[in-house]
């Protein structure tokens, strides 16, 4: 696999576990990639692939800066099907083969000082049942983490997790989630992306047929 002419040695995934949030699960894994090379792709990539055949949204240098899509950049066709191949597997092996597909995956640069709002991927988990996830090629100290945000009592709570280099998360498409203040002095980079749920994969979860099923965990109906 070629990210801007260099080789991808491994994209092994490591140990995964589920942490709980107020009755809403998220998982924590750890990609072998070669992060700094994954990085500028993402930093070149902002000004650069017009032309993508995965390109799903206007890069943040074709926007106004206040515009969502800001913050956004689709990413080299090759750093797109590595990472679209490596978190496949992770979600693979959480879910099973193909119960998931992949829809979009998105470059995400916060400049010092900003920071994202708080928003979700996702409608209702009835209706658009999938997963989210995001990568951190590189993260600096004081970049500003990912924080959740879930009600419990007609209450909110913030959870924060704890993002490092090589870290993955991967959470309910529909849970409240931001990051606060970028106070590292350089650009917070993370690729993000979603999956869906299958038709067939789909269709048993809504007949109850998998009432013990991983996806539950992460919507918090286990």
């Amino acid at each position: 696999m070629l990210v801007m002419g260099m080789i991808i040695k491994k994209f092994i995934t490591e140990d995964s576990m589920f942490k709980l949030i107020n009755g809403i699960y998220y998982s924590e894994h750890t990609l072998d990639l070669e992060h700094n090379i994954i990085l500028q792709s993402v930093l070149d990539s902002k000004y650069y692939p017009k032309d993508s055949k995965h390109k799903s949204r206007p890069n943040g240098n074709e926007v106004e800066p206040q515009h969502t899509f800001y913050e956004d950049t689709n990413l080299y066709d090759s750093t797109y099907e590595l990472l679209g191949s490596t978190v496949g597997k992770v979600v693979d092996g959480v879910f099973g083969q193909g119960k998931m597909v992949c829809e979009d995956i998105w470059g995400h640069i916060i400049p010092p000082m900003e920071q994202t709002m708080i928003h979700k991927h996702g409608d209702t988990m009835d209706q658009d049942p999938g997963v989210s996830w995001v990568y951190y090629p590189h993260f600096p100290k004081n970049a500003g983490g990912l924080n959740f945000i879930s009600n419990v009592g007609g209450k909110n709570h913030i959870y924060q997790t704890s993002p490092s280099t090589g870290k993955l998360f991967i959470f309910s498409k529909h849970i409240l989630h931001f990051t606060p203040r970028n106070s590292s002095g350089i650009a917070r980079v993370s690729i993000s992306g979603n999956f869906r749920a299958s038709n067939g994969y789909k269709f048993q979860l809504e007949s109850g047929d998998l009432p013990n099923d991983p996806y539950w965990q992460y919507t918090g109906k286990h």
